[in-house]
């Protein structure tokens, strides 16, 4: 299969490309060059260009699939689909349903109708212009929480690193939370799957409900660390009433209701099938002290974490 693959070299992007390599398959990679450019280099075509404005290297060429993991805006998403791309799958968000996360969504749940300025509504405009111009042709695949070796944002990252640094640790809200945390690598592996199968649908691109909870995550990364990590427990309306925030001072820690309960049963039925969270907890691990360079792509997303004095406060040590 000629695959064409928008963006490539980050994250997501990188293993999908990578994996359609390991699967055999012709594989170029069209990005701006600010990122990855030494990226399977003697094993995928690399063509530069800005999808904002530049498709010249595209034109006239054809693909039997594509995947595009960078797409923001529904303009290019809109010009790029009108390539001779055979079938897409465009990588979307769980933020295009307007009930997450108060909210349970399942993948027939309504999208944002709205056409507004802000991330989720303009993944949804994006999955529009796709389907516009490639009907009956295109997988969009709404991913959640990604993590795993090479992740450029870093949330499981940062807890990781933080129980491996051992001492008390703040643990925040219910222990037995569940939580649905999706390796990239398996969801590359999907999405490759999907244009192998030239699949066409939604789908919700996360783990199953159930996959595990905040305390078996958090003692899992002790157990991978070797770390003397001691997990003090404090309930979500602790935490807000102490002025924490959600997901960027906690990562991870979101106590509305419908966080992590996303249904995907049409992306189970498709194949999406996800690694225990100790493997990814080890890789990630792995990859972390084997020293290679995070991706400064979308750094500004990475989340600042508590400080160790602010945790001691809340911990009242």
């Amino acid at each position: 299969m000629r695959l064409l693959v928008l963006g490539g070299t980050v994250f997501l992007g990188r293993h999908v490309a990578e994996e359609a390599v390991r699967r055999g398959h012709e594989v170029t990679l069209f990005h701006r060059g600010h990122h990855g450019a030494d990226v399977l280099a003697d094993r995928a075509e690399h063509l530069l260009g800005d999808r904002t404005g530049d498709l010249n290297e595209l034109t006239g060429r054809s693909w039997d699939a594509a995947i595009d993991t960078c797409g923001f805006e529904p303009g290019p998403v809109g010009r790029s689909s009108e390539l001779d791309l055979g079938h897409l799958v465009f990588v979307s968000s769980i933020n295009a349903y307007p009930g997450w996360p108060e909210e349970h969504v399942a993948e027939d749940s309504p999208v944002w109708a709205q056409e507004l300025d802000d991330y989720g509504p303009l993944k949804v405009a994006c999955e529009r212009a796709a389907e516009l111009a490639m009907p009956g042709r295109v997988a969009v695949v709404r991913a959640g929480l990604l993590c795993g070796p090479r992740d450029n944002i870093g949330r499981l990252s940062w807890w990781i690193d933080r129980i491996a640094e051992g001492g008390d640790v703040l643990a925040p809200g219910d222990p037995e939370r569940e939580l649905q945390l999706i390796d990239a690598r398996d969801l590359a592996a999907w999405m490759v799957h999907l244009a192998e199968r030239r699949q066409a649908g939604s789908f919700n691109g996360t783990a199953p409900r159930g996959q595990t909870t905040m305390r078996a995550m958090l003692e899992t990364a002790g157990a991978a660390a070797g770390a003397d990590a001691r997990l003090h427990w404090r309930d979500d309306g602790a935490l807000l009433a102490a002025g924490v925030e959600p997901w960027s001072d906690v990562p991870l820690w979101l106590p509305a209701p419908g966080t992590w309960t996303v249904g995907t049963a049409r992306a189970q039925a498709a194949g999406l099938r996800c690694r225990p969270v100790a493997e990814t907890v080890a890789d990630t691990r792995a990859w972390l002290r084997s020293g290679e360079n995070v991706s400064d792509y979308r750094a500004e997303m990475r989340p600042a974490g508590i400080t160790r004095q602010r945790e001691s406060e809340l911990l009242g040590l």
